[in-house]
């Protein structure tokens, strides 16, 4: 299926809802607030499902203050249903089982389910927003520094600010039109990075002292305990942002994060080179990107977790 035909199915609803992936990150967050931008400027009556809300560090983004939690689902005259950035429909933020219209899956996934009625992936793409511009392309949608902000952020997020093997000179040539369009990309910068509460800098540190080595020095371990949240008067929000650290170390070939949350052992998992964690978060349910993944692991203790994770990763790594 072409992009195009993806255009036409959705120009023919009137009522949108848009969602994403749990816990939104900047990608998902970005795509799907540009969608909703471009969507209304057509005349389309748009909103945003989610059962998340906004994280701190995004909530800078125009049209956050509609994510309120309290739209968990489609409304009966909603046409259609478009999810971004969603690999499963397992995690996608909204409550779908009761839906009867159409459901569009517009993603960058290697290991995407295809479970739309509908699906456009594109594994090449470097973040959903890569797609996203390229629709409203096709829309022939004029993309405002408004909704310029929001996919910037988008592929800020998901390049680790470009430095990740998955910008391509694509996405570096559509960050470029999108900072022509005249929005502070350097407050982007700032919000999105330097604007952590000192209870989280305090927790960051506390993770990184206890920061263990495995597997010949070859794996970063870090673990987000409830405890180690409570001694330092920190909120339970997402701490991934910590993984990236791991791979600083010389020699380390995969940074891992485990999180203890209500609904299981959160994990993160980033690799430098050879190894491929989409694979091994697959093994746990997971999954996302060769470099970049992600597993909701239940029913086991943050330790369990962990060693499950190594056992496999050893295997990847001999």
């Amino acid at each position: 299926m072409e992009l195009r035909d993806i255009c036409k199915i959705i120009l023919d609803f009137n009522k949108i809802g848009i969602t994403y992936h749990v816990s939104p990150d900047g990608d998902a967050l970005g795509s799907v607030l540009a969608l909703l931008q471009a969507l209304r400027k057509y005349g389309k009556e748009a909103y945003v499902i989610s059962k998340d809300l906004v994280a701190d560090n995004l909530s800078f983004l125009p049209y956050t203050e509609e994510i309120t939690g309290e739209i968990t689902s489609p409304t009966e005259d909603t046409g259609v249903v478009i999810v971004l950035d969603c690999g499963n429909e397992e995690r996608i933020s909204a409550d779908l089982e009761n839906y009867k219209g159409k459901v569009i899956n517009i993603d960058h996934h290697l290991s995407n389910d295809n479970y739309g009625d509908f699906n456009y992936i594109d594994t090449e793409a470097a973040a959903t927003a890569e797609i996203i511009y390229l629709l409203l392309q096709e829309m022939a949608v004029k993309v405002d520094d408004s909704i310029g902000k929001c996919l910037y952020t988008s592929l800020v997020t998901d390049t680790g600010s470009f430095r990740h093997s998955n910008a391509t000179k694509r996405t570096h040539i559509i960050t470029s039109k999108l900072v022509d369009l005249g929005f502070d990309h350097s407050a982007v910068h700032s919000n999105l990075f330097d604007n952590k509460s000192y209870a989280k800098v305090k927790l960051l540190g506390a993770v990184i002292n206890d920061m263990e080595l495995n597997l010949n020095d070859k794996v970063a371990v870090m673990m987000v305990t409830d405890e180690l949240i409570k001694k330092c008067n920190a909120e339970n929000d997402d701490s991934s942002d910590i993984v990236s650290t791991g791979l600083q170390i010389k020699g380390v070939e995969v940074s891992m994060v485990l999180k203890e949350s209500e609904k299981g052992i959160k994990v993160s998992l980033r690799a430098k080179n050879d190894v491929d964690v989409r694979k091994i978060a697959e093994i746990f349910g997971g999954g996302g990107h060769t470099k970049a993944s992600g597993i909701l692991i239940k029913n086991l203790s943050i330790l369990e977790a962990r060693d499950k994770i190594l056992f496999e990763l050893e295997k990847e790594l001999i």
